[in-house]
């Protein structure tokens, strides 16, 4: 278990530096997640409650990366939703990992992942946009390991986890290179015709 979670760690860390490039917006977004994954890891590897922290954690963290999903390819989200959005995945979190009930955090998961899902279709970039579906696919993969609730599905969510994570930050990642290169090319456009 433990070599599952020092993966987990790394790619937090990876996913960590892969957001120099983006939106400071969308990058506090991410490195929170990057955060939060990294703290699964270290719950694992110190083996002090790592189920109870993996339902917290895929709970906020999903929300987190939704957040940053549509900074990236929509608009930034206003304050007071992504407050209540937030708020909303921490409590689910906290409550069903002291209740046991994991369904309740799964739903707002799976409501949150199919928010990107939707973003990632109607995402006018299409190589991003499939990058995006893969790591949310990964993510939903990993909300359902929650429900099985033995060592082969804990690892499962670990390694579903790091793939989910990377897939979603290289996906911003790319995007907003993307969108910088076009507006580039459109401002230097005007002024080149100006010049002749």
């Amino acid at each position: 278990m433990s070599a599952f979670a020092a993966v987990l760690a790394l790619a937090a860390a990876a996913a960590w530096i892969a957001t120099k490039g983006v939106r400071p917006v969308i990058r506090l977004y991410l490195r929170f997640a990057c955060v939060l994954y990294a703290a699964l890891a270290a719950s694992v590897l110190l083996r002090v409650a790592p189920h109870a922290v993996a339902v917290m954690v895929a709970t906020l963290a999903v929300a987190l990366l939704t957040l940053a999903a549509f900074a990236g390819l929509r608009r930034t989200p206003k304050p007071g939703f992504a407050a209540m959005l937030l708020a909303g995945a921490c409590a689910a979190g906290i409550w069903s990992a002291a209740t046991g009930m994991i369904a309740l955090a799964v739903v707002p998961q799976a409501v949150c992942l199919v928010a990107v899902l939707t973003i990632a279709h109607r995402a006018p970039l299409r190589r991003p946009g499939l990058h995006l579906v893969l790591g949310a696919g990964a993510l939903f993969a990993a909300s359902c390991s929650l429900l099985a609730g033995d060592s082969c599905a804990f690892i499962a969510l670990l390694l579903f986890s790091a793939a989910g994570l990377l897939g979603v930050v290289l996906a911003l990642a790319r995007a907003s290179e993307i969108l910088i290169d076009q507006q580039r090319a459109g401002s230097v456009g005007p002024a080149v015709r100006r010049v002749r």
